[in-house]
């Protein structure tokens, strides 16, 4: 019997508790990125991403990415869509969350990152599949725009850790207990 494989969020947000502008936008963290890279540091970036051998994405932010350049060189992806056949570059599965959900345990991965946005984020956590999240609350209110986590049922969270890093940025970790 193979091991459940560990899933992780890792996700910025603003204080009013939203992950990018009403067009899809991440270009509001960019002064946060280099406040943290002013004081010498990646947030713990680079020790998270060491971890992660798989990525859930949904199809928007999946092709977000891919007009970044794909940072997250051969690690597997896995894209949460109802657009049936969906594939293209570094596409390992597509589906609904209970494929992809699957389709990992049968890859044997050991930690995936559910990356988002909303949606993937609300689909991972209903479908009990968040272990640990980690989100970056920003010092900045967007007004509006994309949620970290699309409407749905309440789920309780546990508080593990917060710790603050440069420009006002505040790091909480929390456990599933759901």
């Amino acid at each position: 019997m193979t091991k459940r494989p560990t899933y992780v969020g890792y996700i910025a947000m603003s204080l009013d508790g939203f992950i990018a502008t009403p067009d899809g936008s991440v270009e509001w963290l960019d002064p946060f990125n280099e406040a943290v890279a002013t004081d010498g540091g990646d947030g713990g970036y680079g020790d998270f991403i060491a971890g992660i051998d798989a990525l859930i994405t949904g199809r928007t932010t999946h092709e977000q990415v891919l007009g970044w350049g794909w940072p997250y060189g051969d690690r597997a992806n896995y894209v949460l869509t109802r657009q049936p056949g969906y594939t293209n570059d570094h596409v390992t599965a597509a589906g609904d969350i209970d494929t992809l959900k699957d389709a990992i345990a049968q890859a044997g991965h050991k930690k995936v990152w559910v990356m988002g946005g909303g949606k993937t984020q609300r689909a991972a956590l209903d479908a009990g599949m968040f272990d640990e999240l980690r989100v970056f609350v920003m010092p900045t209110i967007l007004g509006g725009g994309r949620p970290l986590f699309s409407p749905g049922r309440q789920h309780n969270l546990t508080y593990v850790s917060s710790r603050e890093h440069g420009g006002g940025m505040l790091q909480i970790d929390y456990a599933n207990k759901d």
